[in-house]
């Protein structure tokens, strides 16, 4: 926690770059040629389906000049969804979370080609455009615009990280640091107390936090939890918001997901959390989902699950896959698949002494001083999280599930009850929240409180987006062991 308490070299690039117009020009470039290369796409595939001559190669360049207003469309729908104007506002956006507001600017693309090319037709006497090669060009243009834009958004942090200044009274200081590192497009340079009972630590004191972003050049202040008197604390905010984008935990986030809902009442702001409602379809389409999905990769990563069972068996001696007691729906035990990592005549640490529950996993698990006892391939395999593939053989036969909770021992699991036993409620997961929040840098009260937000404010939606952050959060390595 060292760059908490000195703060790093203020003469690093600031990130005045989201908030340029340069920035934004290439924004608008990338959606244009992206929306252009779906619609000459669009149109080879259609092209490959369709049995009608208009709709063949031989009329490529007079069907892509019919689709010429579509480009313009989209760019005009990103306008209109703020999608250019808020870019440089929301220094940890996701663009998954961006999605809605990509198809309804995509979806204005297409009717705008509609519409300009009837248009066109009435004055000019010419041919209308296809509506199936607009919906190919809506399609395409989903997966290609979002794609553009993150990998285009992650060089540039990359060579500017967002220098972000955090004040809260040190209770959530450790959670803060581990979400903001798994993004890997911040760069915190220090830790002002929100409390009187610290005020020798961190690098300076919320009274002179004006002179603190000044001279550290400070992106961001991410405001936690503070025991200050709140006017004090709201006229010392106010005098950095035109210089800084301050963003605000709020308290109690641990009731508040994605799901929750920002409204006001007569120009009050409130958040409203996500109601704990889990239907029986609700069961029934997630249980569809991880039968759909782990039959996929099944079939798909086969020839992977194979070529890592041939490494684990051919460098040591032991079974291929390791097998464990895991607490899973209801309360019941289940066996939990993974590939082997260590020598065969090693076991687990597991500690005799009273679980710390605010402790990182890594520590009561004795993950350091396992250390000399994984293999090489294992070491691999755990650090990328590809020893839980074998898994996708627990979720086809029911007894887990592709996203959910994470699975406990049942030395380390608590069937507690009110809040705390709602993790019981569907089948753990090979990721989760845990997953893409910290693995093993969290503490056991931490996955308590991230379990019970899942299972409090599952939907489907929530499934697909941990999944699209897991590949990302797997690569970085943190909080693997």
């Amino acid at each position: 926690m060292e760059p908490l308490n000195v703060a790093t070299d203020a003469t690093a690039p600031k990130r005045n770059q989201l908030n340029s117009h340069v920035f934004t020009a290439q924004l608008v470039v990338i959606d244009f040629v992206m929306a252009s290369v779906a619609s000459a796409l669009g149109l080879i595939a259609v092209a490959a389906l369709s049995t009608v001559a208009t709709n063949g190669l031989p009329f490529f360049w007079v069907n892509l000049g019919h689709q010429a207003f579509f480009p313009v469309g989209v760019v005009f729908g990103m306008m209109l969804s703020g999608n250019y104007r808020r870019v440089g506002r929301l220094g940890a956006q996701s663009t998954f979370t961006l999605m809605n507001s990509f198809f309804f600017a995509i979806g204005i693309g297409g009717l705008l080609s509609i519409g300009l090319s009837t248009v066109v037709h009435r004055l000019l006497d010419q041919r209308q455009v296809n509506a199936n090669h607009v919906l190919s060009a809506i399609v395409l243009s989903t997966l290609f615009i979002p794609v553009a834009r993150s990998v285009h958004r992650h060089l540039m942090l990359r060579r500017h990280p967002i220098r972000v200044l955090i004040v809260d009274s040190g209770a959530n200081l450790k959670r803060f640091v581990t979400h903001l590192e798994l993004q890997g497009c911040f760069q915190v340079i220090g830790w002002v107390p929100g409390t009187s009972l610290r005020p020798d630590e961190g690098i300076g004191s919320l009274e002179g936090l004006q002179e603190l972003c000044a001279t550290h050049e400070v992106d961001q202040v991410l405001v936690g939890d503070f025991d200050l008197p709140v006017p004090v604390v709201v006229d010392l905010l106010r005098r950095v918001q035109n210089d800084v984008q301050l963003t605000f935990v709020p308290r109690s986030f641990e009731l508040l997901s994605w799901r929750s809902t920002f409204t006001e009442l007569s120009g009050l702001p409130m958040i409203e959390a996500a109601p704990m409602v889990m239907t029986r379809i609700d069961k029934f389409l997630k249980r569809t989902f991880d039968l759909f999905v782990s039959s996929v990769l099944l079939v798909v990563l086969s020839p992977v699950l194979i070529l890592f069972a041939i490494v684990v068996a051919t460098t040591s001696k032991g079974p291929v896959l390791y097998r464990q007691e895991r607490v899973g729906r209801r309360g019941k035990n289940f066996t939990i698949l993974k590939y082997r990592t260590m020598h065969e005549a090693a076991t687990a640490a597991q500690s005799s002494e009273a679980v710390d529950p605010n402790a990182p996993l890594f520590e009561t698990r004795g993950k350091l001083q396992e250390d000399a006892r994984i293999t090489r391939p294992g070491r691999l395999l755990r650090r990328t999280g590809l020893d839980e593939l074998p898994q996708l053989l627990n979720v086809f036969v029911g007894s887990m599930s592709i996203v959910g909770p994470r699975p406990f021992t049942p030395n380390e699991s608590t069937n507690g009850s009110g809040w705390q036993s709602r993790r019981y409620e569907v089948r753990p997961g090979i990721t989760g929240l845990w997953q893409v929040s910290g693995r093993n840098n969290l503490s056991a009260a931490d996955l308590e409180e991230l379990d019970y937000l899942y299972v409090a404010s599952w939907s489907l939606w929530w499934d697909v987006k941990i999944l699209w952050d897991t590949p990302r959060t797997m690569a970085k390595g943190l909080g693997a062991f």
